[in-house]
């Protein structure tokens, strides 16, 4: 299984946007020396059943992390998983990402095809780099 950009359904798009959560968080929590689980991986139960609503509570959870991320020059990878949030979410149409319907098993496929591109992605994550130009 390999990462379909070009698949666009609404379970799809929101196992890919949990599994960009969770890498962006899970790598705040390395740096920080925590051995926890995320809040994705903790609310992913939830999140299948009720999507819309669960997302807002994970993404407003990032706040911290995306601050922490900053603090420790980690500027290349915070603008990139940024990119990849903003891309997602702006591949929904609107009805789509605000149904808290039940996602189908295909979330799963869209969060494991996501985290596979997220940990094949070269080496954005290692050492410090430098502020993108923009980024506060």
């Amino acid at each position: 299984m390999t990462h379909e950009p070009s698949r666009k359904t609404r379970d799809y798009l929101y196992g890919s946007l949990l599994a960009v959560a969770e890498h962006l968080e899970g790598r705040a929590l390395y740096l920080a020396e925590e051995k926890r689980d995320t809040n994705a991986a903790k609310l992913m139960q939830r999140f299948a059943e009720r999507p819309y609503s669960t997302w807002r509570t994970i993404e407003l959870s990032l706040v911290p992390y995306q601050t922490q991320l900053k603090s420790k020059n980690r500027h290349n990878f915070l603008h990139f998983m940024k990119q990849e949030l903003d891309a997602l979410t702006s591949a929904f149409t609107p009805e789509d990402f605000i149904s808290d319907r039940a996602l189908t098993g295909e979330f799963l496929l869209g969060y494991h095809c996501e985290r596979g591109k997220l940990n094949a992605t070269p080496e954005i994550e290692s050492g410090e780099d430098e502020k993108i130009e923009g980024e506060k």
